[in-house]
């Protein structure tokens, strides 16, 4: 899939945040209750195996992330394009 969630990325700037702060680090399951989102979305983004997720998740992860810094949806997805094939360039009267 050429689209990958940072879930597990945000969540350690999450933890780096708390931890300059004196806090404990946040789980999945602690961020689930905390935005809102149920444990078993957040486990399937976390492993990056989820393949359908709704705007209201993104907004409820958005929203939560924003509280320690400035987010956007690019910190939160990536979509890097597929490698192109190569094609080995079209030879004029050539015969296989």
């Amino acid at each position: 899939m050429t689209i990958s969630c940072h879930l597990r990325i945000l969540l350690a700037r999450v933890n780096v945040e708390r931890a300059k702060q004196g806090k404990p680090a946040i789980s999945l399951r602690r961020l689930a209750e905390e935005c809102g989102v149920s444990l078993s979305v957040l486990a399937a983004l976390h492993k990056g195996r989820s393949r359908r997720v709704d705007y209201a998740t993104f907004d409820r992860l958005l929203n939560y992330f924003s509280n320690y810094f400035s987010v956007t949806m690019n910190d939160l997805l990536v979509w890097e394009p597929a490698q192109a094939v190569k094609r080995e360039p079209y030879l004029e009267g050539a015969h296989v």
